[in-house]
């Protein structure tokens, strides 16, 4: 008995003198990193960021990339309209004027009770015909004068960015926050074609006319445009680049600013890549006006339609209005309202109200109202950030939708052009907003509108989910800077004409429709099955023929 009890306490003392051996040699075990960053050394360092329609919407998000890539030691250089407010946001970047910015009004556009479909489109078309020599030649000196290594386009109406980079045998990468043009689906249509952004419910009628009709008459609309492009063109002895009107053909990558949860999804090639929303580090505080009025109110409705667009002095009376009798129905309790045209003739000088009362508009304009603040700038994110902010009434712009979601602020959303009515759509979806339309603006309509969103509990659960969904992919921007440095990379050992990027193009861009999608198979097939079915539907009728004519040759013979 003793021994077998000192053999175990033996067997016990070897197994706790192997453990601690283990534990030993573990804990003196050394380990490395496996190293997550690139040698930056050999790759090229100097960037060109081309936008011709400027304006924050194009600019800011392409500058969120920049911010990063400047941190990682590359040069970068903005050439684009002029933006004063965008030049003192980013004083890392070196900014060139492609000359003075526009307005929609510039060029003969009126957005006001009209939507901006494909027919207005072809004016901005058009501007951009005409300025391509100049932004070319822009785009070229500026290329050679500071030995750009990759150009970063913003490709709304911007084909001299990529012909330049073309033309000086550079990589290019387009930028953009529309996914349609992009890589098109049979399911999914614009409202720029007066189609709606999901086709999975629509009858076969309207989904052949949005998928044939429509796109025919765009391309009819733009046909003289694109001919007066090609023989600039010719002119200046200027092939085309690899990314025509968002069309990539080879050796691009596109990135989009926009996301899964906010974008109805869809397959993509891995040449484009959804990198959004793009928003910034940081952003400018309240001032203090700002800060005093939204402290003092808990229900607070942001308003506010971007730069470029205006309503009419009907629709904006209208909306004056109706945030009156917001605040008089306490909907909300404060309206702060960020209106560039604060010009007394934008309104009509006195409102009705549906009460019967007489309200005067020049002292609401003068910010004489204690609960309405006019002005025309307000930092956006951080008034939407703010814990009484409980509403965003907006025209629906992709920057807009993207700081709106990310806060979880529900949306009033009154398109105004492009994009922002299939946003619109897009965030109705999502279930955190609804929309209104520019053409017949209603304050009964606007109140009931802003009354259902603030009370509505799937809205509020709606806005939490994609909140954090917002925040989730916010953090792609980090991506946008890996894949441009890729390309960098990779056109230090590959040229831009030689099978450049050939791994991110799929097979089916080089093997053509029929034999991408095996058409030519099913062709063969389809033809062994119908001469089968041929086959046995001729021995069939002959058989059958045999087999009516034998009675009457029995009969024949029997006569004989």
């Amino acid at each position: 008995m003793i021994k077998r009890k000192s053999l175990l306490s033996l067997l016990v003392s070897l197994l706790l003198n192997l453990v601690l051996c283990v534990n030993v040699n573990t804990a003196t075990q050394n380990f490395i990193s496996r190293g997550v960053d690139i040698d930056r050394s050999n790759i090229p360092k100097n960037i060109l960021f081309g936008s011709f329609s400027g304006g924050r919407g194009h600019v800011k998000p392409m500058l969120g990339i920049a911010e990063i890539l400047i941190e990682r030691g590359y040069n970068i250089i903005l050439l684009s309209s002029e933006n004063k407010e965008i030049s003192s946001e980013y004083p890392t970047v070196k900014q060139i004027s492609l000359g003075p910015k526009f307005g929609l009004k510039d060029i003969g556009i009126e957005v006001t009770n009209e939507v901006l479909d494909h027919k207005k489109l072809v004016k901005l078309l058009e501007l951009g015909a005409k300025s391509y020599k100049g932004s070319y030649e822009k785009y070229k000196s500026v290329a050679e004068e500071y030995n750009i290594d990759l150009f970063f386009c913003d490709l709304l109406i911007n084909e001299a960015c990529v012909d330049a980079a073309h033309t000086l045998k550079k990589p290019v990468v387009g930028f953009t926050s529309g996914l349609q043009l992009m890589d098109p689906k049979p399911y999914k249509s614009d409202p720029m074609f007066g189609c709606n952004i999901s086709l999975e419910n629509e009858s076969i009628l309207e989904r052949f006319r949005c998928n044939f009709i429509q796109p025919l008459r765009f391309i009819y609309s733009i046909y003289s445009v694109m001919n007066q492009l090609s023989d600039i063109r010719k002119q200046m002895n200027i092939e085309p680049g690899r990314i025509v009107f968002g069309r990539s053909s080879e050796a691009s990558l596109i990135l989009v600013d926009t996301f899964f949860g906010f974008e109805l999804p869809q397959t993509l090639p891995p040449y484009v890549q959804e990198i959004g929303p793009i928003l910034s580090e940081k952003y400018p505080s309240l001032t203090p006006e700002l800060s005093v009025f939204m402290n003092k109110h808990e229900r607070v409705l942001y308003v506010a339609f971007g730069t470029r667009f205006s309503a009419t002095t009907d629709n904006n009376s209208k909306l004056l209005q109706s945030f009156i009798e917001a605040i008089n129905k306490k909907i909300v309790d404060g309206i702060i309202w960020a209106l560039v045209e604060t010009s007394k003739e934008n309104f009509y000088p006195t409102l009705n109200l549906s009460d019967g009362t007489q309200v005067q508009t020049s002292p609401i304009l003068n910010n004489e109202h204690p609960h309405i603040h006019i002005t025309k700038f307000a930092p956006q994110f951080t008034v939407l950030n703010h814990t009484n902010t409980k509403l965003f009434f907006s025209h629906g712009g992709a920057g807009s939708s993207h700081e709106s979601l990310y806060t979880g602020t529900p949306m009033l959303v009154l398109p105004f052009a492009g994009d922002q009515i299939g946003n619109a759509q897009k965030l109705v979806t999502a279930g955190v907003a609804t929309s209104l339309s520019i053409s017949d603006l209603d304050v009964d309509d606007i109140l009931n509108k802003m009354d259902s969103l603030l009370k509505d509990k799937n809205v509020k659960e709606n806005s939490e989910r994609m909140k954090v969904l917002t925040k989730i992919n916010s953090k792609r921007k980090y991506r946008a800077a890996d894949l441009i440095e890729y390309v960098l990379h990779a056109s230090s050992f590959v040229d831009v004409n030689d099978d450049f990027l050939k791994e991110w193009y799929p097979a089916e861009n080089r093997m053509g429709f029929i034999r991408a999608y095996d058409l030519d198979i099913y062709i063969i097939l389809l033809s062994i099955v119908l001469s089968v079915i041929g086959v046995i539907v001729v021995k069939s009728i002959k058989l059958f023929r045999s087999f009516i004519s034998s009675p009457s040759d029995d009969q024949k013979s029997k006569r004989e």
